[in-house]
């Protein structure tokens, strides 16, 4: 998959700018807050809908303007077609992709075109992995920003996993409503098994779909810290489902451990008027297995590992992103690398230099300065960027 090119119309500090990008490596230079990062959170919004930071919409207009317009040209390889002589992959497609939005909140997406009704239709078109300062919210953050994660990276290879998704945030914003409610005395309690009902059987659909993703996703996270640590530390990942042992059942008993879980909580529930347990709640941990002075130790890396270690496991699980769309979808999404070597040490940064050297992805990567870039990416495109005007 390859962005040929974009198009941005009043999109943060560009009005109108139209550029063409190389299939190999494109490195953007320039200064600090002059639309570097700009650039790559336009290809990234025309994946997910979504800013890889978590700013509304309406922010990304340009100032005094009450809409923004982006477009992008995409090769991608036509997966049902083999060369007969080589059995190779040979035929391209191209696709264009478009997002607006105004003000008033109304956004529209077109795939070749067309206008598609429904965001489900939209994500997964074209996919990207994302590497960004932010980024490291992954293992400092919240449980919200893993999840958050864990969610675009299913969205983008599961139609129906999005579907779910969106029926549970209606389901469970409908039964926070009603716990307020019966808070207030303005519904009965009985009302709540309905909700209860719908709310077990689209969360049992997601948990059990992040258990399968995320079990995946390990094997390929852990394969690429490994190799970005020269094999001197190891990387668990933990999942931390919402009811606890959720993860360990399968069908009608995980649906009544969830309900006893519902039941068990609806005092609390209802004195919050919020929902306690659920897929909502979820999280994974981070544990690091290094050695020091002789001494093999665990540590969880949100609390103990050093800035280097953290940023190093960020990279990983973005690497392993990468290798999970590759092999569930047969192509091999964009990468996008924003400052990507800050607080990595010199070893740390030559095992990222020889990873992206062999990897087989169009890559955009920002700097402040094209000389920090070694040779081992290869030939690349350099691209100057000042004040919202790119040379």
């Amino acid at each position: 998959m390859r962005l040929n090119q974009l198009v941005l119309c009043n999109f943060r500090s560009y009005a109108d700018c139209e550029i063409d990008f190389t299939d190999r490596v494109n490195l953007i230079i320039g200064e600090n807050a002059q639309g570097k990062t700009t650039l790559l959170e336009a290809i990234y919004f025309l994946s997910t809908a979504k800013s890889h930071r978590t700013y509304p919409d309406g922010e990304l207009i340009r100032h005094n303007e009450s809409w923004f317009y982006l477009k992008g040209e995409i090769a991608t390889t036509d997966s049902s077609y083999k060369d007969p002589e080589t059995h190779n992959l040979q035929r391209l497609s191209l696709m264009t992709v478009e997002v607006s939005n105004e003000l008033s909140g109304k956004k529209r997406f077109k795939f070749n075109g067309v206008l598609q009704k429904k965001l489900s239709q939209w994500i997964g078109q074209f996919n990207v992995v994302f590497f960004s300062p932010e980024s490291l919210t992954l293992v400092k953050g919240s449980p919200a920003d893993r999840r958050r994660f864990i969610d675009i990276l299913i969205s983008q290879i599961n139609s129906a996993y999005l579907n779910s998704l969106q029926n549970y945030q209606f389901v469970l914003k409908q039964r926070n409503e009603l716990l307020k409610q019966i808070r207030s005395k303005q519904a009965s309690l009985e009302f709540l098994d309905p909700w209860d009902d719908l709310l077990i059987a689209e969360g049992i659909s997601i948990i059990q779909t992040r258990l399968r993703m995320l079990a995946q996703l390990k094997g390929y996270i852990q394969v690429k810290h490994a190799e970005l640590t020269g094999n001197r530390e190891i990387l668990e990942l933990k999942y931390q489902p919402s009811p606890e042992k959720i993860d360990d059942v399968m069908g009608q008993e995980a649906a009544e451990l969830f309900r006893r879980g519902l039941q068990s909580s609806r005092s609390y529930d209802i004195l919050r008027g919020m929902t306690s347990l659920g897929p909502h709640r979820d999280d994974f941990k981070l544990i690091l297995e290094a050695q020091s002075a002789g001494q093999m130790y665990l540590q969880e890396a949100k609390a103990f590992g050093s800035q280097g270690q953290q940023r190093t496991i960020a990279l990983a699980l973005k690497l392993g992103e990468l290798e999970l769309i590759r092999e569930t979808t047969g192509k091999t999404p964009i990468v996008l690398l924003d400052d990507v070597f800050s607080e990595l040490d010199e070893g740390r940064s030559a095992f990222l230099f020889e990873l992206l050297g062999r990897l087989n992805a169009q890559i955009f990567i920002t700097s402040t300065r094209q000389e920090a870039w070694g040779p081992g990416l290869g030939e690349c495109r350099v691209f100057t960027v000042h004040n919202g005007q790119v040379n």
